[in-house]
């Protein structure tokens, strides 16, 4: 996992109200700087209630997440900070009353040369493509939960603690499905809520994602996280 996801904790927040099983969620942006602007205040973006059933296969072609909005602009981080990825990302969000879902179409140019070789649990990844996963339930910039893919569908998951290294004794009962095609790679996956513990009522969530192309020595993220 690179330092970013060491040393940085959620910049997409997610606005969660919670009835019962019932998820209303909003999304906004806030930026490292603006973490005392009220929730209200930030910049929106709408995340889907799933109303048919995700079935978790890497493809993404249920009506639902045609329907869902893209998180927002994504772009480098290494090796050219703030400069438009050299390949585009799409990151969506979907719920219901069980998962968190999240989609993402890797979009690649050169879909051959996409890198995907480790397949066992908590693989290390820093050889592939990947895509990298933080939410932090309670919002204090220093815990959270940490998903990782790569093409070839690894789970690979963990704890942050206080800002520290994930602990990848932790396991949770989550699923990830990827597909490759000749427009790159997709990864599905659904976090059942259940594997995440959080207050109950409503609540911020911290969210932040990245993706790794391998054979760019490229990060790219999401345009208002930290450098």
């Amino acid at each position: 996992m690179s330092p970013y996801f060491h040393n940085r904790v959620a910049q997409i927040i997610l606005i969660l109200a919670v009835i019962t099983l019932l998820f209303q969620l909003r999304v906004g942006f806030i930026s490292q700087a603006d973490w005392s602007v009220n929730a209200d205040e930030a910049k929106r973006a709408v995340v889907t209630r799933a109303i048919s059933r995700i079935s978790i296969d890497g493809l993404l072609n249920e009506d639902d997440w045609s329907l869902a909005v893209p998180i927002g602009e994504i772009v480098q981080r290494e090796p050219k900070q703030g400069e438009k990825a050299t390949e585009r990302t799409e990151v969506k969000l979907l719920y219901d009353s069980q998962n968190f879902y999240i989609g993402v179409m890797c979009y690649d140019s050169q879909p051959e040369q996409i890198i995907g070789t480790q397949m066992a649990r908590d693989a290390l990844l820093i050889a592939d493509d990947q895509i990298e996963i933080l939410i932090d339930t309670f919002r204090d910039r220093r815990n959270a939960f940490y998903f990782a893919t790569n093409p070839v569908g690894a789970l690979v998951d963990g704890l942050i603690i206080e800002n520290s290294s994930a602990n990848r004794e932790w396991d949770a009962i989550w699923n990830v499905r990827t597909h490759r095609s000749n427009l790159g790679w997709s990864a599905e996956f659904a976090i059942p809520f259940k594997s995440l513990s959080f207050k109950r009522g409503d609540q911020s969530w911290g969210f932040n994602f990245s993706r790794t192309i391998k054979r760019k020595l490229e990060e790219d993220r999401s345009r208002l996280s930290p450098p």
